[in-house]
């Protein structure tokens, strides 16, 4: 007999593969362990119509969809903006995916981007195909001389790429002195020159990049965040809540995300990050 059919007086009795969806037992609330549970979901639930229209996917409160966060990548959201010394975070599927989602969000046709000499490859090759093609121009400045810098910079400059150490060839230029340049020839504009570093070498471990004077950090959590080598994840963090919500809209409307499993895997790597950072030594 259908459910349809049922005669019983009682609430009728739902069929197994119904009973199996909609079951009636609810884990009990309030379980600790110390690895944050795995949330897998695309759907989310709502209680009525009306909590599902008072709900804003920007505010973390509640939830509203799976790509805009389940409490897996709420929290591990939250622990690379504590490990980076910022306020806000959002994770992107690759490190590349986090250079490319910056520069998509803060430029515009017509803007200029600089971008220093040994910077990870893949970040100046966006810039000279997808970027250039966008009608943004990329010019090049020498890291490890803060005059040079201060000489490239133009009235359509509106992002100054930065790197600690050099991608592959490891120099360590003065971030204080670029970002101190950034910061005077960026006053009175009306829309300001971001500094964004790429910290992946430092890793929120080595230095606070926003203690250095960048505006933004985002950084490749495939490597030491990570350390199993089987993860591919970037982040993107900043302290202004302006500057994050530029970032969070374009993150938005890319569609972007990570999957809960990748996101158990870096939150299960973070608290020996320290080590391996000393490791390398």
């Amino acid at each position: 007999m259908s459910d349809l059919q049922a005669t019983d007086t009682l609430a009728p009795a739902l069929s197994q593969p119904t009973a199996l969806i909609h079951h009636a037992y609810r884990p009990p609330a309030d379980f600790e362990a110390p690895a944050p549970g795995v949330h897998k979901a695309s759907t989310v639930f709502f209680p009525s119509v009306a909590a599902l229209r008072s709900r804003d996917w920007k505010d973390k409160s509640a939830y509203t969809y799976g790509l805009h966060g389940t409490p897996t990548t709420f929290t591990l959201e939250e622990r690379i903006a504590t490990l980076e010394g910022g306020a806000h975070c959002v994770l992107v599927p690759s490190g590349l995916a986090a250079i490319a989602l910056v520069d998509m969000a803060l430029l515009r046709a017509g803007d200029e981007l600089l971008i220093p000499h040994n910077a990870y490859g893949p970040n100046k090759s966006f810039a000279a195909v997808e970027l250039a093609g966008w009608g943004i121009v990329a010019r090049y400045y020498d890291p490890m001389n803060p005059a040079d810098l201060a000489a490239r910079i133009s009235d359509k400059t509106r992002l100054v790429w930065l790197e600690a150490a050099g991608s592959v060839t490891l120099e360590f230029p003065d971030l204080l002195a670029l970002t101190a340049i950034v910061r005077k020839a960026s006053a009175g504009r009306a829309r300001p020159i971001v500094s964004v570093l790429d910290n992946t070498w430092g890793a929120g471990v080595a230095f606070c990049g926003f203690d250095l004077g960048a505006d933004l950090v985002m950084q490749a959590l495939t490597k030491y965040p990570s350390g199993g080598g089987d993860v591919l994840m970037g982040s993107v963090v900043t302290r202004d809540p302006a500057l994050h919500r530029e970032i969070l809209l374009t993150h938005m409307r890319l569609g972007l995300g990570v999957g809960a499993n990748d996101a158990e895997l870096v939150l299960r790597g973070l608290p020996s990050i320290a080590l391996r950072y000393a490791a390398q030594d």
